[in-house]
């Protein structure tokens, strides 16, 4: 089932446990249609495009973390879902985090893909607005650029196709959207205490070839709070449900059983 609600396009299929996917940038909920079409025979699914990614309109000029956690909200709202595990894909992992921390009682657990948990540097923040300046100069180009470094050198050529896939769905991000979502990601909160202090099952997973994501710094978080998971996807890059598809879908599946195992009455 395919719904607008009103401006943030989400489709809603199969049924039980909810699982709720976040897509990162410059994506859309096209990247989880692997893994939501075995999924769905067990759990509703729940995948939508982020604020102004795909069929969804950009909301603001500054498109916060914050925003699009009261998105996700509002959707479990109309859908009458109390309790979900939410699963993010780096910029859908900032958001994800963002949703923890404001709306834990809604979560059964929660997956941070190549995603991490700390509010952006000074010097991170400096390079997003110095990438803002190159989008608004040519944002088709930038798109072209950045999506080939999302992957491990060594795997470039082998998923060339999904590689030109992923560039068309990009393409279809406005200058508008990219901006904003760039602004939201350069002034979101820092989480590391939200991390720590979470009380639900959390499982990081990385990639220890992730240009966007060093596999140090999720390590350090990792350590931060005892009670969650790290799990490493060797050889892989940023985009792990791509370069290492199989092992990426067991732990997101294993996972899902043993947290809604553990909610049922024995």
């Amino acid at each position: 089932m395919e719904r607008k609600a009103p401006e943030i396009f989400f489709i809603d299929d199969g049924s039980g446990d909810a699982i709720v996917f976040l897509h990162g940038f410059l994506e859309n909920h096209e990247i989880w249609d692997k893994f939501t079409d075995k999924l769905s025979s067990k759990y509703r699914i729940i995948s939508m495009d982020l604020p102004g990614h795909g069929r969804s309109s950009v909301l603001s000029d500054n498109q916060s973390m914050e925003l699009i956690a009261a998105e996700v909200k509002t959707i479990l709202e109309i859908l009458g879902i109390h309790k979900c595990l939410l699963i993010g894909h780096s910029m859908g992992g900032y958001a994800a985090i963002e949703f923890a921390s404001k709306f834990s009682r809604l979560l059964k657990g929660l997956i941070l893909l190549h995603s991490h948990v700390e509010a952006d540097s000074d010097e991170d923040k400096i390079n997003r607005d110095r990438t803002i300046e190159i989008v608004q100069k040519d944002h088709l180009n930038f798109i072209s650029q950045f999506i080939v470094q999302l992957f491990a050198a060594s795997n470039v050529e082998k998923y060339k196709k999904e590689i030109e896939y992923l560039k068309r769905i990009a393409m279809n991000t406005s200058r508008q959207g990219v901006i904003a979502s760039l602004q939201g990601m350069r002034d979101r909160n820092d989480h590391l205490d939200t991390l720590v202090k979470l009380r639900i099952p959390v499982l990081l997973i990385a990639g220890d070839q992730d240009s966007r994501i060093p596999i140090d710094k999720v390590k350090k978080q990792a350590q931060a709070a005892p009670k969650v998971r790290l799990e490493i996807l060797e050889g892989t890059g940023h985009m792990g449900f791509i370069e290492a598809e199989g092992d990426c879908f067991k732990l997101i599946r294993d996972f899902a059983e043993v947290i809604f195992k553990k909610s049922k009455p024995h």
